[in-house]
């Protein structure tokens, strides 16, 4: 018999096979899953890692399970969560551009609006914290990706909105889940040390315009970046999500 850890092993296994087969529309919205028994069996699993697997699944916005009728596909777009984006992109194909357009620019709008809010709201220990990150020693750009990262999300906890802090922790855990595609976001090692001085002298200066526009500039400058090395001198990809 499976000990508990094992079993939740398989389970996220299972999880996987099933959300990449929804993601790859190779079951598609409505679509209704073969019972049970039967899909225990195809998997190669027990009835109870199944239902673990079901469970991951239903939480995530993937599928419904309803007594009498089964189980049935959703239409991720209308149900699923920011969480999905990290496993959308491996997935995407061509279309896994665009989605990484997406991220790019939900960072960017959200990137500059945090930093508006945190030059009105940061008290000193807020910006103890990001004097803190900003004097870190990076070696390398993907370092520097993180520290950026982290240095947003202490500038999400000075705006003292919870939603923010919460947005902005799953946006980075995005982000650093796909660091290796999303390193070249960085222009440099230098200009992210500058962009983070900027930020902090205008929230020293409670400039909340002078904030935004550090903040835009650049965030607008790492997507820009990005979008050129992964599409070279074809036109840019749409930033439609996958039909």
């Amino acid at each position: 018999m499976w000990k508990p850890r094992e079993r939740l092993r398989v389970a996220q296994e299972v999880t996987e096979r099933l959300r990449t087969l929804i993601l790859t529309h190779q079951v598609r919205p409505g679509d209704k899953l073969p019972p049970e028994r039967k899909l225990a069996e195809t998997l190669g699993v027990n009835r109870a890692t199944l239902r673990e697997a079901m469970k991951n699944l239903e939480q995530a916005g993937l599928i419904h399970i309803r007594q009498g009728d089964g189980t049935r596909v959703l239409d991720f777009v209308q149900t699923a969560g920011l969480d999905l984006l990290r496993h959308l992109v491996p997935h995407g194909g061509r279309a896994g551009l665009g989605i990484v357009h997406d991220i790019l620019e939900f960072r960017q709008i959200v990137g500059r609006e945090v930093a508006r809010l945190a030059a009105e709201r940061a008290g000193p220990p807020e910006l103890a914290r990001l004097r803190e990150i900003a004097r870190r020693e990076t070696t390398g750009p993907e370092q520097s990706l993180l520290q950026d990262l982290d240095f947003y999300v202490a500038l999400a906890r000075a705006t003292r909105n919870l939603v923010f802090s919460l947005l902005l922790n799953t946006v980075a855990g995005t982000v650093r889940s796909l660091s290796g595609l999303l390193v070249d976001a960085i222009p440099t090692e230098a200009d992210v040390r500058l962009h983070h001085q900027a930020v902090i002298a205008a929230i020293e200066a409670r400039d909340p315009d002078a904030a935004c526009r550090a903040s835009d500039q650049h965030l607008c400058r790492g997507k820009e970046n990005l979008l050129r090395r992964l599409e070279g001198p074809e036109a840019r990809v749409s930033a439609e999500a996958p039909a």
